[in-house]
Formats: structure tokens, sequence, C-alpha cells
């Protein structure tokens, strides 16, 4: 990553969590943004390269860090992860937790074992290459960005989140969000209480939401 765009992340962070430029979160941020931008054209990880990289994905999926810091979470999941965004993000700011990345693409699931390995998180971060309809395990929370719509996906959250468990799903559309607050209400199996909960991304002018499912 080059010097100006360290510079840009590191504005990020200090804004988002100050605490996270004093551990490993920014130095594995920097490795992340370099295993996604060496191996972009190869695998088309993300529409993005150089500062909106950093600022639309990167400081995007780390933004909400504060009301997931509050979470007892200890098994995460990221759902559909691709180039690790939000799970490398997050897996690099929440050193604590385990942290399982569904990914059914073969080339995309061999691309976040590499970068597990050079983020030294293996043991720690798990990539499971099964389609969510095959996902066994089971998990206290669950993230995802760019994946499915809820209406086909619900009843796996459903089976796959813990009781007292809690999804976060990144959103910026709020007619989206209309229509899967509609799923949820008609949805028949398990009660999910919903809440949306607006964010700020650091040098990015645009409004992003997180509608956060709670499972009871």
């Amino acid at each position: 990553m080059e010097s100006s765009l360290i510079k840009v992340l590191e504005k990020g962070i200090s804004e988002i969590d100050i605490s996270l430029l004093c551990g490993s979160t920014c130095q594995n941020l920097i490795r992340l943004y370099d295993e996604i931008t060496l191996f972009n054209p190869m695998y088309g990880l993300v529409n993005a390269s150089g500062e909106d990289l950093v600022v639309r994905h990167i400081l995007d999926c780390l933004a909400p860090y504060s009301m997931m810091q509050s979470d007892d979470s200890v098994r995460m999941a990221d759902l559909g992860s691709g180039s690790g965004l939000p799970g490398l993000v997050l897996a690099s700011a929440f050193t604590d937790r385990e942290f399982f990345l569904v990914e059914r693409m073969g080339r995309r699931a061999g691309f976040l074992r590499n970068t597990i390995a050079v983020l030294g998180m293996s043991g720690r971060v798990n990539v499971i290459q099964k389609d969510l309809s095959e996902v066994r395990d089971t998990f206290d929370m669950i993230t995802f960005r760019a994946f499915r719509q809820l209406k086909d996906i619900v009843s796996d959250l459903d089976r796959i989140l813990v009781n007292g468990g809690r999804v976060f799903s990144y959103k910026s559309s709020e007619e989206n969000i209309r229509e899967e607050i509609e799923v949820l209400e008609s949805y028949k199996g398990c009660m999910f209480s919903h809440e949306v909960i607006d964010y700020k991304v650091p040098m990015l002018d645009a409004t992003r939401r997180m509608l956060i499912l709670s499972k009871s």
C-alpha cells in the first residue's frame, strides 16, 4: 500500500476508534489491501482500487465496529465472504473472536485461505467452502455485505443462528431495508426483532445503514 493510502487508512481508523491503531488492526488491513490488489485482476474480487478500495470497502466494513463491540459473540460467520469484506476486516479488529468465512466459489475460497495465512490468522479464522444451504455449524453473530436478498436466506439464518444471536446486514438503500423488514414480518419461523442504525464512514459522503436482526 502506498504511503498516501496508509495515511488515509490510519485517519479513517482513528475516526472509527483510535484504540484500533494501537494493535495489529492497521497492519493487517494494509496486508488485506495488498492481497486484494494483487489478486483482484485474476479473481474479480471487488470493483474498486486505491483510495476507493480503502474508503468505500475497508473503512465501510470497519465503521460499525462500536455497535458490534458490545456483543458477547464468540463465533462469528461472514456469508458470501468473497474478498474478505467484511469478514477479514472485522477479524482484524476483533482479535479475541473466532471467524468463519462462508464462500462457495473455489477460487475465492482459495484466496481467503491464502490471505488468512498472510495475515497470521490461521486457526482463529476458518473458511467454510460451501453454499449457505449446506452449512451445518451454528454461530452467535452473522454478517454479510452485498449478499443475497433476505427472502432467499431467512430460513437459513434461522437455522444457523443461535437463540439470542444477532445478524448484521450492511445496507445503503432505504427501499431495500423496507422490503426486507416485510420479509421478516411475514416469516413463519422464529421471531426476529430488528432495528436499523445509520453509521458514518470516514471520508465518505453517503448514507450507510446497518440492519440488525435479533433472534428470540
